[in-house]
């Protein structure tokens, strides 16, 4: 068991890598200078994910997308400009249980038959997932074999809906490291991306991939195991 376990992470950080030299291909990322990993949960959306989209290709940056199963099969346009556009898609479940309440054979299909719908468009699985809520324990751990990105800042765009106070959560306590949470699923949280977006990008924040996070720090993430940023 334990040398599965091995072998499995062991072709998680190769994938980890890949990813991240594809992501990477057209830019150049300074690992010395500062860096914050932008990203968006429970979408696509057909309306807001592409404006996000827009921001981020226009100011050079990336973000992860942990996207809902549900919601991939009616937005597989957005899911191929996602990856053609260099950002990363990650597993965010099929329709937003908590993970904790449902039994095994419910959450191999919450997360398998996600992971399938999204390599199906894009040709790739994720290699990441964010548990709905941030919900998980070790049951949960222990049988997810993905690192499980939860967050160092949330910016409570999903409960203010209001562009303005999602932008001061962003810029009032920002810091090189963080994994930023948002929703791109709220007009709100998309106005905030054409705000924070330029005005971090001025500041010398090199907005990146979770993955391309963890490759510049030169971190290791296992699958099962938690990570909320990666703060040198």
């Amino acid at each position: 068991m334990k040398k599965k376990i091995l072998i499995y992470s062991i072709m998680i950080m190769l994938i980890f890598i890949m990813n991240s030299l594809v992501f990477a291909f057209d830019r150049e990322i300074d690992p010395d200078q500062p860096m914050v990993a932008i990203t968006f949960d429970d979408g696509p959306s057909q309306y807001y994910t592409p404006i996000i989209l827009d921001v981020l290709k226009e100011n050079d940056a990336r973000a992860t997308f942990f996207v809902l199963g549900n919601e991939v099969k009616k937005n597989k346009e957005i899911l191929v400009r996602m990856i053609d556009e260099g950002n990363e898609i990650g597993n965010h479940s099929y329709n937003h249980k908590d993970l904790t309440s449902i039994s095994d054979y419910e959450l191999y299909q919450q997360i398998v038959g996600t992971d399938e719908f999204i390599e199906d468009i894009t040709g790739i699985k994720p290699t990441v997932i964010r548990p709905p809520y941030g919900f998980v324990n070790d049951r949960i751990s222990s049988r997810i074999y993905k690192p499980i990105i939860l967050w160092s800042l949330d910016t409570l765009d999903w409960q203010n809906r209001n562009t303005k106070k999602i932008c001061s959560n962003i810029l009032e306590n920002v810091k090189d490291g963080d994994i930023v949470l948002m929703h791109d699923i709220y007009g709100t949280t998309a106005d905030a991306v054409k705000i924070v977006v330029p005005e971090l990008v001025k500041r010398g924040y090199q907005l990146v991939t979770v993955s391309e996070l963890n490759q510049y720090r030169q971190a290791t993430m296992l699958p099962g195991h938690k990570y909320s940023n990666m703060y040198k």
